[in-house]
């Protein structure tokens, strides 16, 4: 929209960026910008409707009309209009307080090249002229002129002016000397330390120090370099010249200011000089130089938010960049809500910033190669009636000291003992098991005697949180009931793991976790109907710090989810060979937000799986499956955020904003394993597939396989 042709020929405003200040709403528009210079070309189609009443003369001229074309050229590169004709002012909406200070007859012609005014301008009418932009409501002053220290008069002025927040821009000079020449510096003395003056240093197109111009020695921390170098205007007769000087540099920096005051009415002409400065593109030598003095004018940089940002009207930090991180039930659902809330910056500025932008989405997460870099061993052991089994792992030179399974040394400690099981028949028909390190879907897959192909990547819906998590610890009962039924009540304890580490190996994650917790307790009934399995079951999943696996920042403060799944399936089994089965996992989430706010979420899952036993010899098995991991279908959190600020007041208006959680990514897997039987162990192969990877539908393909044969002992 603003990058128009008009905007393309405009040096200055595509130099420092000020595209970025026209997106978000700036022009300069009532601002007033006092211009103290040969006066202005006021016919120019330029300066239509912006030039103001309150213009005038104060050297005897009687007329504020440019007779020399350096104050018509000053004010272009400041505020020339946006109206798609030749180049736009920097400022390009503000009001021109067109001030002109020319001793009559003394100025000579300009050209192309023109480094400085011909003209010759009194103390006394510069004096009188800042006085007027003072009690007239300027801002901004430019003041693209040069040559000795200020007496007394002129700097009394500058006192009155700096005092009353005006702010001064005053041009470097151009004698190539290392500090900026005396009538630039006896300004900014007379400033008196208020911080309200800046001198303009120049830089060329490629933003190197301009070699004709004055330096910041000595005043390097109130310098500010710009674009000075070429610069195309026009003249009092509306001819366009490539201007060179920091007379051209000058009203870049006195523009900037005054998008700054437009767009940030809270700013004082303080905050605006500094905001100038320190968000300046250090060039040079690091910090401050002698060179460029801070730098080099960057509008865009200016515009951002500056030090800690807060929610609007309130002392809650918010994070421009991560207020959340997603599960992979989520996905890619960051920014599918115009979730916009005000914001405000350590300056009081007031930005809108759409939250959802700020969520971090869950790293897909390897499943293949630590299915198949776990070095494990199962070993079990059985008295009478119970059971007990543990999984262990090598762990590194600890091994020499590890005998009869008494493990010893914080390395035994932590990598060897990976999980473990007890399982007990207690009377004919109730089973108790009791897991380590290991989930409630394992020990009901123990008690009820079930048996799964060796899948490594797609996974059974039933058993699937939508988010990566470790089981600390879990219980199971299951009683019979007759002999085809059973309920099976569990309990299981656990930490979810931050979805953003999702592609570190496993072993690293567990180290970096940060461990908020969740409970789950579910009871199922299943039941034998002649060759049909039917299955279904409740859960209740707690979380303590998560919403399905996500974490938020305090901007949006606590969330503690609650979840109820259904889970259904069903599986024909109309022999020994053929075993075909489909599970659905349905879910809803609720949970109350610390910010004034609600979430409600519904997910789903679901596996097809098929299994064929002696396909071409007597034991080997052949099994495939297609699943989708639990899924937010929809939903998110709705919140109670500063949507508005007001500046006058000081207030923020707050109103309900959504926050959708539904990715558009699905994720689904496809797998099969072929199994043999080979000596003393099982020869196994996999190929899978998987789509759009922890529901992000930027992600490529992922396809693979892996041999592996085991034995066990």
């Amino acid at each position: 929209m603003f990058r128009t042709a008009e905007y393309e020929r405009s040096d200055g405003p595509v130099a420092h960026g000020a595209v970025t200040a026209y997106e978000a709403g700036a022009s300069g528009a009532g601002v007033t910008v006092g211009i103290i210079d040969s006066g202005i070309a006021t016919a120019n189609v330029e300066f239509t409707g912006r030039i103001s009443a309150a213009s005038r003369d104060f050297a005897g001229n009687d007329t504020i009309e440019d007779a020399d074309g350096h104050g018509t050229a000053v004010a272009t590169v400041l505020a020339a209009a946006r109206n798609d004709r030749r180049t736009l002012g920097v400022a390009w909406g503000a009001t021109i307080l067109a001030l002109r200070t020319d001793s009559p007859n003394s100025c000579a012609a300009p050209g192309d090249g023109v480094t400085e005014s011909g003209c010759s301008h009194g103390t006394t009418a510069i004096a009188q002229a800042l006085d007027h932009a003072r009690t007239n409501g300027a801002r901004v002053v430019n003041i693209s002129l040069g040559g000795g220290g200020i007496p007394a008069n002129l700097r009394a002025a500058v006192d009155r002016a700096t005092a009353a927040g005006v702010i001064i821009v005053v041009s470097a000079g151009n004698d190539a000397q290392a500090a900026p020449d005396a009538f630039a510096t006896s300004i900014v003395d007379a400033g008196l330390g208020r911080g309200l003056v800046i001198i303009a240093g120049s830089v060329d197109a490629d933003g190197i120090k301009s070699s004709y111009a004055n330096g910041a020695q000595g005043y390097e921390q109130a310098t500010l370099s710009a674009l000075g170098s070429r610069v195309l205007s026009q003249d009092n007769s509306g001819e366009q010249f490539r201007y060179t000087g920091t007379s051209f540099s000058a009203p870049q920096i006195a523009g900037a200011a005054a998008l700054l005051a437009q767009a940030f009415p809270n700013l004082t002409g303080a905050q605006i000089v500094d905001l100038l400065l320190r968000s300046a593109t250090d060039a040079g030598t690091s910090g401050a130089d002698a060179l460029y003095g801070r730098g080099v004018l960057n509008i865009a940089r200016a515009f951002a938010p500056v030090g800690s940002t807060s929610l609007a009207g309130s002392a809650q930090p918010v994070s421009l960049d991560n207020n959340a991180a997603l599960s992979s039930a989520m996905g890619d659902a960051t920014g599918q809500s115009a979730a916009r809330v005000a914001i405000t910056d350590s300056y009081g500025r007031a930005y809108a910033m759409d939250l959802g932008q700020t969520f971090a989405q869950a790293s897909p997460r390897l499943s293949l190669a630590p299915s198949l870099q776990s070095m494990q061993r199962n070993i079990a052991a059985t008295a009478g009636p119970m059971a007990v089994a543990m999984t262990i792992a090598p762990g590194g030179p600890a091994l020499d000291r590890v005998t009869s399974l008494t493990l010893t040394g914080r390395d035994a400690r932590q990598a060897r003992l990976l999980s473990g099981s007890v399982i007990s028949r207690l009377g004919r028909d109730t089973f108790f098991a009791l897991g380590l390190s290991q989930g409630a879907a394992g020990l009901v897959g123990r008690i009820a005697g079930a048996a799964q192909p060796a899948f490594l990547v797609s996974g059974d819906a039933r058993e699937t949180l939508g988010f990566a998590h470790g089981a600390d610890g879990a219980v199971a009962v299951r009683q019979m009931i007759g002999l085809r039924t059973a309920i099976t009540a569990t309990s299981e304890q656990g930490h979810v793991w931050d979805g953003r580490n999702g592609l570190l190996p496993i072993q690293a994650e567990q180290r970096e976790q940060d461990r908020a917790r969740y409970a789950r307790f579910g009871v199922a009934i299943d039941r034998q109907a002649g060759d049909w399995q039917l299955g279904a079951g409740l859960s209740f999943l707690r979380e303590d710090a998560t919403l399905l696996g996500a974490r938020f920042g305090p901007a949006i403060g606590g969330v503690a989810g609650r979840s109820l799944f259904l889970d259904l399936s069903t599986r024909y089994v109309p022999d020994a060979r053929w075993s075909v089965g489909l599970a659905w996992r349905q879910g809803w989430t609720r949970a109350t937000v610390a910010a004034e706010g609600r979430a409600r979420l519904t997910s789903n899952g679901w596996t097809v799986d098929g299994e064929r036993r002696g396909l071409f010899v007597a034991a080997d098995r052949l099994a495939v499956r297609l699943s989708q991991p639990l899924r937010v279908e929809s939903g998110g959190l709705t919140l109670n955020l500063p949507t508005e600020y007001d500046y006058a007041t000081g207030m923020a208006r707050s109103a309900p904003v959504t926050l959708g959680l539904a990715p558009r990514g699905r994720q689904i897997d496809g797998e099969a394993v072929y199994a043999i039987p080979v000596g003393a162990g099982w020869m196994s192969s996999n190929l899978y597939w998987r789509r759009q990877s922890g529901n992000l539908a930027w992600f490529p393909d992922d396809i693979g396989g892996a041999m592996r044969y085991t034995i066990g002992f």
